[in-house]
Parts: C-alpha cells; sequence; structure tokens
C-alpha cells in the first residue's frame, strides 16, 4: 500500500486543530470491537489488515455529532439548539475526518496493547487514502517493521583478551613529526624526484581490464602516502610505485574497486591505472619558536612532547577499550543469529556514517584522519549498519535485564568529559552532537557502554602484549570514478 510521511498521531493533530474540538476521554479509552489479521511481511515485519465493523463507525458518529451539536455556532440558532439534520449537512466532511481520526488513533493503540508487536518505528499511514464507506466496514492495512525475537545469550564470565601497549620514546617522535607535518607549509620541491611524504600533481587516468580509458582525473593533488583513497576504491602501494619518479613522468599501478562502483561488472575488480606526475611539492615543518608554541597554546619543545604524550595515552585507552568491545560483541552475536528488516537497515546507513565519523571525532583524530577513515566507512556503510543495528538491540535487551538507565544527567557528565578533552565549551559540544547525530546517538553510546562495562565485571581478562600502531598511512581525495553501465544492466537495477 501507499505510504505518507505524514504519521497517524501528526495527521490526527492536523484534524484536530481544524475542528479545535479534542476527542473526549471516553472515545479514546472505549475499546472497540475489531478485526485484525496479522501476517508475516518478511524478516521482522508484519502485514496487519484491520477491520472496524459499521456498528463502531455509527456510534462513533453518534458520539461526535453529539458533542459538536453542543458548541457547533449555526447562524440563526443559539449554540446546542440547530437541528441534527443541519448539523450533519452542514458539518459532515468535519465530523468524518474527525471520526476516522478517532478510529484510526484507537484502533492503533487498542493493537499495541493486545498484541505487543513492538515496533521499532511508529507505523506510517496514508490517511488520505483511507475513506469511510457510506455502508459496511471500514478497512485499512499497513506493514509493521517489528523488533527481533531471541534468547538473551549468557553473557556472564566470557573470556576476552586486553591489549597492552607501552608508550616508547620512538612512538612519541613519530607521532611528534606527524603533527609537525600536519601544521607544515607546502612549498615547492625544487630538486629532486617524488618521495614518499611528497605532494603530488598528477593525471590519473583509469583503464578497464583490457586497458581502454574509463575515466581521467585532471591535476589531481594528494599527498603520497602508501594508499590513496577515492569514494568508490584504493590505490594501494602508490607511494613506493611513485617513488623516485620525475616530472613528466608516467607510471602504472593497478586500483582496487569498492562495491560501490555503478557498473556491478567492475565491483571489486582491480583495474589498471596511469600517473602521470605534473609537479611536485614538499612540506616545511613550522619553525619551533615561540610564536609557534604561543599558537597552539603550549609553552615550549617539553610542553609539546607532553602534550603529544598525553594523546597517544588516551589512544590506547581508547583502542583498548574498543578491542574489549569488539570482543564481546563478536561472542555474543555468534550465538544468537537473528535476522532485521531490510527497509530499516537501508534508512540507517545514512545514520551510521554519521555515528561513526562522530565517534572518531571524540576519540581526538584530525581531520585528515577521519578524511581518509571516511571513504572505507561509506564503502562499508551496509556491513556496519548490520552490525551496529543487531549491536544495539542485543546490548539494549541485556540492558533491559540488568534495569540500566541512561538520562540527561549521564549526557551531561559526557559532554564535560568530551569538552575537556577537545577544549571546547560543553555549550558547543552539545551543539555539535547534536548537528552530529541528536541527543538520542549520544545516551545510546553512553548505554553501550555502561552494558559493556557491566559485563566486565563477570568476564575473564586476559592481558596481551600489544603495539602502538603509527597513523594510518593513507591519503583521501573526493572523487568518485564514473563507469558507464551496460544498458541492460541499469535497466534490471532500476526494475528491482
Amino acid at each position: 500500500m501507499s505510504t505518507s510521511e505524514s504519521e497517524v498521531n501528526e495527521s490526527a493533530a492536523v484534524v484536530e486543530d481544524a475542528d479545535q474540538a479534542e476527542p473526549a476521554e471516553s472515545e479514546v479509552k472505549r475499546k472497540l470491537d475489531l478485526e485484525v489479521a496479522i501476517t508475516d511481511a518478511g524478516p521482522c515485519k508484519k502485514h496487519l489488515k484491520i477491520t472496524i465493523p459499521r456498528s463502531e463507525i455509527d456510534l462513533q458518529f453518534e458520539e461526535s455529532l453529539e458533542s459538536l451539536q453542543k458548541d457547533a455556532a449555526v447562524p440563526g440558532f443559539r449554540p446546542g439548539r440547530a437541528p441534527r439534520q443541519l448539523i450533519v449537512k452542514r458539518f459532515k466532511k468535519q465530523v468524518s475526518q474527525q471520526v476516522k481520526s478517532n478510529l484510526l488513533m484507537s484502533s492503533l493503540d487498542q493493537i499495541d496493547k493486545e498484541y505487543k508487536l513492538e515496533p521499532i518505528v511508529q507505523p506510517r499511514l496514508d490517511i488520505e487514502a483511507i475513506e469511510i464507506p457510506e455502508s459496511g466496514p471500514m478497512s485499512f492495512e499497513m506493514d509493521v517493521e517489528v523488533r527481533p525475537q531471541f534468547e538473551i545469550p549468557n553473557y556472564k564470565g566470557l573470556k576476552v583478551k586486553r591489549p597492552i601497549a607501552e608508550l616508547t620514546e620512538k612512538d612519541i617522535d613519530e607521532h611528534l613529526n606527524q603533527f609537525l607535518e600536519g601544521r607544515g607549509t607546502i612549498v615547492p620541491k625544487l630538486e629532486g624526484n617524488a618521495e614518499m611524504g611528497d605532494y603530488v600533481t598528477a593525471d590519473v587516468t583509469f583503464l578497464d581490464p583490457l586497458g581502454e580509458p574509463l575515466d581521467e582525473l585532471k591535476e589531481a593533488q594528494f599527498h603520497l602516502r602508501s594508499e590513496l583513497r577515492f569514494q568508490n576504491g584504493t590505490i594501494a602501494g602508490i607511494g613506493t610505485a611513485l617513488a623516485g619518479a620525475a616530472r613528466g613522468e608516467t607510471r602504472e599501478l593497478h586500483a582496487k574497486l569498492g562495491s560501490a562502483v555503478a557498473n556491478p561488472e567492475l565491483r571489486g575488480a582491480t583495474i589498471p591505472v596511469k600517473v602521470l606526475i605534473n609537479d611536485l611539492k614538499r612540506v616545511r615543518h613550522p619553525e619551533l619558536n615561540e610564536s609557534f608554541f604561543n599558537s597552539i597554546g603550549l609553552k615550549d619543545y617539553d610542553d609539546l612532547r607532553e602534550a603529544v604524550s598525553e594523546t597517544l595515552k588516551r589512544k590506547i585507552q581508547s583502542e583498548q577499550r574498543q578491542a574489549l568491545h569488539r570482543q564481546i560483541v563478536d561472542q555474543l552475536l555468534a550465538v544468537t543469529p537473528f535476522e532485521l528488516p531490510t527497509d530499516l537497515v537501508k534508512r540507517e546507513e545514512k545514520t551510521t556514517i554519521q555515528r561513526l565519523v562522530a565517534q572518531l571525532k571524540r576519540q581526538g583524530m584530525t581531520d585528515n584522519e577521519i578524511k581518509a577513515s571516511e571513504a572505507q566507512i561509506r564503502a562499508n556503510a551496509h556491513e556496519s549498519t548490520l552490525r551496529s543495528l543487531k549491536e544495539l538491540l542485543l546490548l539494549g535487551r541485556i540492558a533491559d535485564s540488568e534495569k540500566i538507565e541512561v538520562g540527561e544527567d549521564d549526557a551531561a557528565l559526557e559532554i564535560e568529559s568530551i569538552a575537556a578533552r577537545t577544549d571546547e565549551s560543553p555549550r558547543r559540544v552539545r551543539a555539535r552532537l547534536e548537528k552530529e547525530g541528536g541527543p538520542d546517538s549520544l545516551l545510546t553510546q553512553i548505554l553501550e557502554r555502561k552494558v559493556i562495562d557491566r559485563i566486565l565485571e563477570d568476564a575473564v581478562i586476559e592481558d596481551v602484549e600489544a603495539k602502538i600502531e603509527p597513523q594510518e598511512d593513507v591519503e583521501t581525495i573526493d572523487y568518485t570514478l564514473e563507469v558507464p553501465v551496460p544498458a541492460a544492466e541499469a535497466e534490471a537495477e532500476s526494475e528491482s
């Protein structure tokens, strides 16, 4: 059936505003004689057909007319004195809308209480398409996405490994160099050929497996690192492949295409790429003088080194916690298989991207680090969404079992903590979080963390040695490979 973005309650409110009459309390609470047929319509989806008998419709009309007749303003008659036939004729459309609204609201409320369907989102109806017939019952149908049903797995005594990484002077040196590079100045490279870390301006030509041109990116500018990512693919080993290349030189590499490529035949394919070097630049580190240290709010080099060290310590703690979280969820999902509504997964993919990017920001990652990760997040959005939804439902059930709750006080404390780490005001942090994912997203993350903490209280934890991973050596460019789609494939995808 067709659907509308207006929910039943919203449509009802419009009707009520129009006639300035709230339904009587008895109208809402009275149990209706409904005929409800519920059938499966897919994974976690129910199809409902609701039939309201004529007797209920007539009774609702009588009650609505009675209420309206008491206060209706009809020219030539005192309030409450207008003949019933005139009231019916004058306000028929208005009364019909109110009756329909009251019946729909009461029906949905009664179904919710009696059948305990546990909808994931509020049912949506095309209110205008539902009509009250002149005679006989009124029927309407809808699909409802419901929560998956599963047994809560045993989450007591899980065995997990906690990575313990020791911070070394070498780690601090590497990350300090990255910090200074990020605040350096890009200047022309007057001598020498391409080296890792240089900035390259190049023409990049993508070829099909037979060597025919697919698309060309002119004057692309990127930081030469181990891997170059674009929106629907990656060029691994580009730094090594271009090392030693001179201006005007062309080298051939290979690109691995992702699942977001328009042409189904090329999804996951490895294709040739030609890179023509046009220009080279390098990064010049800032001078470590008083002016520079003042600009970053630090006193001197030792202060900067200490700040980098503290950042790395927080990163170690964050990665340690993520590792424990991931192990717990992996174990629980492995023994708790369940399906999700496909429509829900599709709707949530965009939200997943926003949430994961927001998490990276809260972890203190730089804009370049986030940008490098975002292309991968988008490429894996479906799988990430599927997992995050299952994780949310599973941990939510455990939260209910453990009576774990979160509220505004928890959110306020979290915002203060983020503000302290990012050197922002709590007000600014709150505004940013609401823009990124809304207050509910933050509360959900706090709830999940509390559940993981509760599970860890009874877990068997083994400490294992780990290394601090260097910053991902990846450069990302804002580019999408455009490839033609065969006519037959395009037609088939549009039909599906």
